[in-house]
């Protein structure tokens, strides 16, 4: 039974379906090894040809080619069964596998905490799930079967060739030994460049990226051109890391290549020394020649199977480390509520245990009732509301909704129960429609338009040229910031979940957008419990609670008369904002 490493590397490479996967390779080396017929065929057919000539008594027979040539017929048939099974486990079943595996990758990533994102970027997660899984299929799909079937033809050459002549058999394998150090040597020293290259392609992903969703920005600024130096820095050090981890492998296809082959001479010289004593017939002579031009080329690339190793072994790693990432814990059995009253109860949090952003927070939110954070930036408004749909997990307290710790709850039952509307939307590349059933992914066609009339998107979308069915852009870049607004904001009506946070949604909106994306927002939070980040105090006078927050505390809290009176931090940010907005050019 394996355990540890070795179980975590067997687990990556089957896809966690060992059964399916040793099924697989069992096809893949039926395949391999019935294709390797004919040239065992040939083998023998060239000995049927050779024998009249080297034995003068011996008259050409046709029967035996005749039962080549059946062996072959049968060969071809069994080869045309078996390739269909084996390729359709390719392209079907082991890809299905693959992307069964990826599926569940997919799954582990939404239990993980948002601080594992915070340090692993895009371009990390992209090369993660296509390049290293790419590297693994490789090693899965074809390097362990070929492999597989090398050693065993080999190992039959070398029982086959010793029965008729040892010495004959140790001059043509002698020279492998002599040729494996140097596969050692490259094994060892692509190992040593692996982790440098997947490290610089994982930048670059990062940095095309970056560079593809920021491109209207660089232009607006004129730095496209400092911004793809850059860039190209990055495609430079990754050619040079390449050509280095491929000069790493030389030593092999170099050095060893030209040892192995050098068994062909060896084999020539010494077999003619062992004919001119007669110690070997011509025909077995001839026989070992040809074995030795298809011995050498086998091992040759069992070697580089070998070396490939060294740089899949590092991706095996990182989808092993990924895999061992501890989600969100859940207290067992999971508990649900029906109610959408809040409750934070002396929460404490920090990033990463460094220095502490929150620190002994207490308040509630009732049941629909209207609550807003304010303060300035860095204060930890949008942690305090992030928490609630446990981005993070809290060094220490409680935070509660219907009197169920979130901790208690599956992320799927919590995030049920909140619609989010951030200030900086995201919409997928897809159509409309597709963006607003995010939100409830059954909803029919008419519960959509629904919520895109409630959303007051309704209108421009039907006047797109493809309605509903427009395809956006990466991100939503084919609309305005107000259109994907109104959109987000539908997605949350779709999913009417009892509790709405609004992180900011009507910041940096021209007048008219405020307008009807206010109205949406009127539709959104009716009848549901509200909690609202916002820097524009104007927005929230009406709220039931106003909590004002301080370098992670709460410094003060009441409605908006109430805290107008106290003349303290909320005041101060009123008369800040009333001045500011009277200001005008000179």
């Amino acid at each position: 039974m394996m355990h540890g490493k070795a179980a975590k590397w067997w687990d990556i490479i089957t896809y966690g379906d060992s059964g399916k996967y040793i099924k697989f390779i069992a096809w893949l080396f039926l395949d391999s090894f019935i294709a390797s017929i004919p040239s065992s065929v040939l083998m023998v057919a060239v000995y049927y040809l050779l024998a009249p000539i080297l034995d003068s008594t011996k008259a050409y027979e046709q029967k035996p080619f005749w039962i080549l040539v059946g062996i072959l017929l049968v060969q071809t048939v069994v080869y045309a069964v078996i390739r269909r099974k084996s390729y359709l486990d390719i392209c079907v079943g082991h890809v299905s596998a693959q992307q069964s595996d990826k599926l569940r990758l997919g799954d582990k990533l939404k239990t993980l905490p948002m601080g594992y994102f915070a340090t692993h970027d895009a371009g990390e997660l992209s090369t993660l799930l296509m390049r290293n899984y790419e590297e693994i299929e490789n090693l899965s799909s074809s390097v362990a079967a070929n492999s597989a079937v090398i050693l065993i033809r080999l190992l039959i050459a070398l029982i086959v060739l010793s029965i008729f002549n040892i010495k004959m058999t140790l001059a043509m394998f002698i020279v492998i030994p002599l040729a494996i150090p140097f596969a050692v040597i490259s094994y060892r020293r692509v190992a040593h460049t692996s982790a440098d290259l997947i490290a610089i392609q994982q930048q670059t992903a990062a940095n095309v990226i970056e560079y593809a969703a920021g491109i209207t920005m660089l232009q607006a600024y004129d730095r496209t051109g400092s911004e793809f130096s850059r860039l190209q820095n990055c495609f430079a050090k990754l050619r040079d890391d390449s050509k280095r981890q491929e000069k790493a492998g030389s030593a092999v296809s170099m050095y060893g290549r030209a040892i192995l082959f050098s068994g062909i001479a060896i084999v020539m010289g010494f077999g003619a020394y062992l004919l001119s004593i007669g110690e070997i017939s011509p025909f077995f002579y001839i026989m070992c020649l040809l074995a030795a031009l298809q011995v050498y080329e086998p091992i040759m690339q069992l070697f580089v199977f070998v070396i490939s190793m060294a740089r899949i072994n590092q991706c095996v790693e990182k989808l092993a480390a990924l895999k061992d990432e501890q989600p969100l814990a859940v207290a067992e059995p999971a508990q649900t509520t029906d109610h959408s009253d809040i409750a934070f109860r002396d929460v404490h949090f920090s990033y990463g245990g460094k220095n502490e952003v929150i620190k002994g927070i207490s308040f509630t939110i009732p049941e629909r009732k209207f609550v807003a954070l304010v303060g300035a930036s860095g204060s930890g408004k949008t942690t305090v509301a992030r928490l609630l749909a446990r981005f993070w997990d809290i060094s220490s307290g409680e935070i509660c909704i219907g009197s169920v710790p979130v901790t208690g709850m599956t992320q799927e039952h919590l995030l049920s129960k909140i619609s989010m509307v951030f200030q900086d939307v995201y919409l997928f590349k897809d159509t409309i429609a597709e963006n607003i059933r995010l939100g409830k992914p059954e909803a029919s066609d008419a519960e959509i338009i629904a919520a895109a009339k409630a959303a007051a998107c309704h209108d421009f979308i039907t006047a797109l040229p493809d309605g509903y069915e427009t395809l956006v852009g990466e991100g939503g870049s084919t609309l305005s910031g107000g259109e994907k607004q109104r959109i987000s904001i539908a997605r949350a009506i779709l999913s009417d979940a009892p509790i709405v946070f609004l992180d900011e949604a009507t910041a940096s909106l021209d007048p008219e957008n405020e307008v009807l994306i206010q109205r949406a927002i009127d539709e959104l939070v009716k009848n549901k419990t509200v909690l609202v980040i916002a820097h524009r105090l104007q927005s929230v006078m009406n709220a039931d609670e106003i909590i004002v927050l301080d370098d992670g505390r709460i410094a003060e809290q009441g409605t908006h008369a109430e805290l107008l009176r106290k003349h303290g931090r909320y005041a101060a940010l009123w008369e800040n904002q009333q001045r500011a907005g009277h200001w005008k050019l000179a």
